[in-house]
C-alpha cells in the first residue's frame, strides 16, 4: 500500500531559499565571521602556548611538579616533569608512570589529563591540582574515626589497582593527598608495577636513585623507608599485592602512634625492616589510646611471612569497616567478654532501654513487697517489731561486709593482672627499648603496690626487675615469699653472692665489675643465660661509655658455652675486627633471634668453631666481611641477612656459591673468596 503521509509531504514540501542562503553563508564564513559564530572554537585555535604561569610546588626523587595554568581547559592543574639532571636512563621510567595512572579510572586514584615532551624535550604530564595537604599532615590533628575513613578510602583506591593487576609498591602517608572536604587521592604511582613484571623483577632493573631527603629510594632497593615490606629490601625477591598490604600496615601504624613502626638512620631501617620484628603499637606507646583490634590488625598486616599477612587489601579494609561498626576484628580472635562489651557498645539505647525496663520491674517489686509487709505489721501490730529491726541491721551488715570485700577483691585482682602485664612487658619489649621497658614496668609495679601492697605477684616482678637492674641490695629488701615464686627462685644465689650491688639506670657497674659479675655466675648458676641476656641488653642501653665492652661480651658468651677453656672472643678496635674461637657447638642467637654480638662495633668477622654453628645467628649483624674458613661445621640451612656484607671467605668445598648467593641476603652484591685447604 502506498504511504499516503510520505506522498503528500514530498508534494506539497517547499524548501526556503532564505535558509538555504544562511547555511551557505556559514560554510563559507571568514575568519572573522567564525568568531563571532564559535567564539569558544575560535578562542581554542588561537591559543599558541597550551600553558603558562607555571610556579613550582615540589620536587620528587625523578620529577618536579608545578602548577600551570591550561589554556585549553581553562583550569589550573599540575604538571609533573622529569627533573633537569634525570638524563634518558629515566624516561621510559616517568612515561610508564603516567600511562600506568591514566589506565586507572578510581576516584580516589589521580587522574591524568595530558602527556607530551615539554620544549626542553623532557617527558611531562599533567593531573589534578589539589591541595598540599597530606595524610602525614592529617595524622597531626585529626580524630581517630577520621583517619580510619581515610585509611578505608585508600584501601578501595589500592584494591581497585590490584583489581587491574597493578601494584603502587610506594604507599606511605605523604603519597596520600587529603582536602577538606573528603577527597582523598593516592599518588606518586612511579615505583607501580604490573603483577606479572613485580613477581619476577630484579631489584637492579632501573636507574639507581637514591634521595634521602623525601625518604625514597629507587635502584637496587626500590620504595620508602619504614614503610618497604621485607621483600622490598632483600635483593631479588618476588613481589605482589600482600607487600602494598605491607605498607598499608605501615601506614596503620602511623595513623595509630604518629610514625611508622621502623625509624632511625638508613641502615638502621633496612636492617629493622629485612626482619620486620613489627612490636605491638600498644606495647611500644602505652601513653597512647590504641584499640585492641587496630593493634591486632597491624601485626597480622605487618607479618614477615607473606602468607601470614592478609590475602588482599579487601580483607584488610574489611577488618576496618568491621572496628568502625562496633564490631571485633577478626585478628585479635577476641573471647566472649570482649564480644559482649563490643555488642553493648553497638547497642547503647537497647541495652540501656532493657536495664531502665529492669529497673523499673525490680523497684515495683520492691515496692509491692514492702506495701505486702506494711500491712502485715499494720495487723500484727508491734508483734515482732523489734526481731524484724535486728533481722534488717543484720541484712545490712551482711550486705555492706560482701561490698568491702568484693571491693578488695576487684583491687587484689587488678594488682595481680598489672602485675602479668609488667612482666610481659619487660620479657616481650626489653630487648627492643631496654631503658623505657624498665621505666614503664617500674610504674606498673607501684600502681600494682598501691592496689594492695601485700600482693606477692606485684612483689615478685619488683624484685625481679630489680635483678635486671643488678640492683641485689634492694631485692633482699623484698618480702621473703618472692623467693618461692617459681619463676625467679633462682636469683636469689646471686643476690645472696653480691649484696653490695646497688645498680640503677644512672648508676653503672665498672667494666671490670661486669665481666668478674658474669665469670663468678657460671660457677653459682649457670643455667640464666636469657635472664642475663636482659641484664646485657639493659646495660648496654645505659652505659654512657662502651671502651672495653668486649671483655663484659665475652664473659658472658663464656657463661653459655661452658668458660674460657671452650670459648674465647677479641676485638681490635683500630682495624674493627673481632675474632671468636669455640671448640665445641656455639649459638649466637638470643632470645628473640637476636645476634648477642650486637653489643659490640665491628665490621670484620673471623669466626675458628670446630663445633656446629649455625649462620642465621648471624642475622642482621652490619659486618662487611665474614671468614667461614677455618669453622669445620657451619651450617646455612635458611636464609641470613647480612644488609653490608661485601666479602666472604670460605674453604674450598664448605659452600656452593649458588647457596651462598641463593640465602645470603644483602643490599649489594659481595665476594666470595675461597682460603686455605679443604
Amino acid at each position: 500500500m502506498k504511504d499516503q503521509s510520505a506522498s503528500e509531504f514530498s508534494d506539497d514540501y517547499v524548501p526556503d531559499k532564505r535558509l538555504t542562503k544562511v547555511y551557505g553563508e556559514a560554510n563559507d564564513l571568514d575568519a572573522h565571521g567564525l568568531e563571532e559564530l564559535c567564539p569558544a572554537y575560535s578562542e581554542l585555535v588561537d591559543v599558541e602556548v597550551r600553558y603558562r604561569d607555571e610556579s613550582l610546588i615540589g620536587q620528587g626523587a625523578l620529577k618536579e611538579v608545578y602548577r600551570i595554568y591550561d589554556q585549553h581547559l581553562h583550569r589550573w592543574v599540575a604538571m609533573a616533569r622529569l627533573r633537569q639532571d634525570r638524563g634518558p636512563d629515566f624516561y621510559d621510567l616517568f612515561v610508564r608512570e603516567a600511562r600506568l595512572v591514566a589506565a586507572l579510572s578510581h576516584p580516589n586514584i589521580i587522574t591524568v589529563y595530558n602527556m607530551g615532551v615539554w620544549d626542553d624535550g623532557r617527558p611531562f604530564f599533567t593531573m589534578d591540582l589539589k591541595s598540599n595537604t597530606t595524610l602525614a599532615d592529617v595524622t597531626k590533628r585529626a580524630e581517630l574515626h577520621h583517619l580510619l575513613q581515610i585509611f578505608g578510602k585508600v584501601c578501595d583506591a589500592v584494591a581497585y589497582a590490584h583489581s587491574r593487576g597493578v601494584l603502587h609498591l610506594d604507599l606511605k602517608p605523604d603519597n596520600i593527598q587529603v582536602d577538606d572536604f573528603g577527597e582523598v587521592l593516592v599518588c606518586d604511582w612511579g615505583l607501580g608495577k604490573i603483577v606479572e613484571e613485580a613477581e619476577f623483577e630484579q631489584n637492579d632493573a632501573e636507574p639507581p636513585v637514591h634521595i634521602w631527603g623525601n625518604m625514597t629510594l629507587v635502584g637496587q632497593i626500590k620504595g620508602s623507608l619504614g614503610y618497604m615490606a621485607p621483600e622490598q629490601v632483600v635483593a631479588g625477591s618476588p613481589k605482589d599485592h600482600r607487600t602494598d598490604v605491607y605498607a598499608l600496615g605501615c601506614m596503620l601504624h602511623c595513623i595509630l602512634t604518629g610514625q611508622p613502626p621502623f625509624t632511625g638512620d638508613r641502615d638502621e631501617v633496612l636492617e629493622k625492616t629485612a626482619r620486620s620484628q613489627v612490636l605491638s603499637p600498644r606495647l611500644q606507646f602505652p601513653q597512647r589510646y590504641i584499640p585492641e583490634g587496630l593493634d591486632a590488625v597491624v601485626m597480622k598486616a605487618t607479618a614477615l611471612d607473606p602468607a601470614r599477612r592478609y590475602q588482599s587489601v579487601g580483607e584488610l579494609h574489611q577488618e576496618i569497616e568491621s572496628y568502625l561498626a562496633g564490631f571485633s576484628t577478626l585478628a585479635e580472635q577476641p573471647g566472649f567478654f570482649r564480644e559482649a562489651r563490643l555488642f553493648v557498645g553497638r547497642n547503647r539505647v537497647p541495652v540501656a532501654t532493657f536495664v531502665a525496663a529492669l529497673l523499673v520491674i525490680g523497684v515495683t517489686s520492691v515496692l509491692f513487697v514492702q506495701h505486702i509487709g506494711l500491712q502485715k505489721l499494720a495487723t500484727e501490730a508491734q508483734r515482732g517489731r523489734a526481731d524484724q529491726l535486728s533481722s534488717e541491721v543484720e541484712a545490712l551488715d551482711s550486705e555492706y561486709s560482701s561490698f568491702v570485700e568484693k571491693e578488695e577483691q576487684a583491687k587484689k585482682k587488678l594488682a595481680v593482672s598489672l602485675a602479668s602485664s609488667a612482666r610481659q612487658l619487660r620479657n616481650l619489649a626489653i630487648f627492643e627499648r631496654p631503658v623505657t621497658t624498665i621505666e614503664q614496668t617500674r610504674q606498673m609495679i607501684q600502681t600494682a603496690l598501691r592496689e594492695d601492697p601485700d600482693s606477692i605477684d606485684a612483689h615478685a616482678q619488683d624484685y625481679a626487675t630489680d635483678c635486671v637492674e643488678l640492683n641485689y641490695k634492694a631485692a633482699l629488701l623484698q618480702p621473703p615469699e618472692v623467693r618461692n615464686v617459681f619463676a625467679y627462685r633462682n636469683y636469689i644465689k646471686f643476690a645472696e653472692a653480691f649484696p653490695e650491688f646497688d645498680f640503677t639506670r644512672s648508676k653503672r657497674p665498672s667494666i671490670a665489675q661486669l665481666t668478674d659479675f658474669f665469670r663468678q655466675s657460671r660457677l653459682i648458676d649457670s643455667r640464666l643465660g636469657v635472664h642475663f641476656e636482659r641484664v646485657l641488653a639493659y646495660d648496654a642501653a645505659t652505659r654512657v661509655d662502651h671502651a672495653g665492652y668486649d671483655s663484659v661480651v665475652e664473659a658472658y658468651l663464656q657463661y653459655r658455652h661452658g668458660g674460657p677453656e671452650h670459648f674465647t672472643l677479641s676485638l681490635d678496635g683500630d682495624t674493627s675486627s673481632l675474632s671468636l674461637w669455640s671448640d665445641q657447638l656455639v649459638r649466637l642467637n638470643g632470645q628473640y633471634g637476636e645476634c648477642l654480638l650486637r653489643f659490640l662495633s665491628f665490621r670484620y668477622l673471623k669466626l675458628d668453631i670446630a663445633g656446629k654453628f649455625e649462620l642465621s645467628d648471624l642475622n642482621g649483624l652490619p659486618i662487611e666481611s665474614l671468614d667461614l674458613s677455618r669453622c669445620q661445621r657451619a651450617e646455612l640451612s635458611k636464609a641470613v641477612v647480612l644488609p653490608q656484607l661485601k666479602e666472604m671467605v670460605i674453604r674450598p668445598g664448605q659452600f656452593s656459591e649458588e647457596r651462598l648467593r641463593r640465602l645470603i641476603r644483602t643490599t649489594e652484591a659481595f665476594e666470595i673468596r675461597v682460603s686455605g685447604k679443604n
